[in-house]
C-alpha cells in the first residue's frame, strides 16, 4: 500500500492580486470587443459593471447580438447562438453574411 504524496496548497500556485486600475476605455469607441485589452505590458485588470454590456454587429441585413459570453443571430427563420468567443473567431477569419 502506498500513501499518497504531501500536497501542497493551491494557493501556492494562485496569481497576484490585479492591481486597480483606472483605464477609460469605452468598448465600441475606444476599444472593440476583437482588439487586445488597453493595459500596460504583462499586466491586467478586472472592470466590474452595474449593467449588462450588449454588442450588435450588423451584416447586411442580419443583426448579430453578443452579450454574457454568447452571440445570437437575431434574423427571424435562421436563428443560431454560439459562444461570443467563437463569434470573434468567425468575424476575425472573414465570415460573412454570404456563408451562412
Amino acid at each position: 500500500m502506498q500513501w499518497e504524496a504531501s500536497s501542497k496548497q493551491l494557493i501556492v500556485d494562485d496569481p497576484l492580486l490585479l492591481p486597480e486600475r483606472d483605464v477609460q476605455a469605452e468598448i465600441s469607441i475606444d476599444w472593440f470587443l476583437d482588439q487586445d485589452i488597453p493595459s500596460h505590458p504583462k499586466e491586467g485588470y478586472v472592470r466590474i459593471l452595474a449593467e449588462l454590456l450588449l454588442w450588435e454587429d450588423c451584416l447586411g441585413k442580419t443583426r448579430i447580438r453578443t452579450t454574457e459570453g454568447l452571440t445570437t443571430c437575431m434574423e427571424p427563420h435562421r436563428e443560431w447562438t454560439i459562444t461570443s468567443s467563437s463569434w470573434i473567431f468567425l468575424r476575425k477569419h472573414g465570415w460573412t453574411e454570404d456563408k451562412s
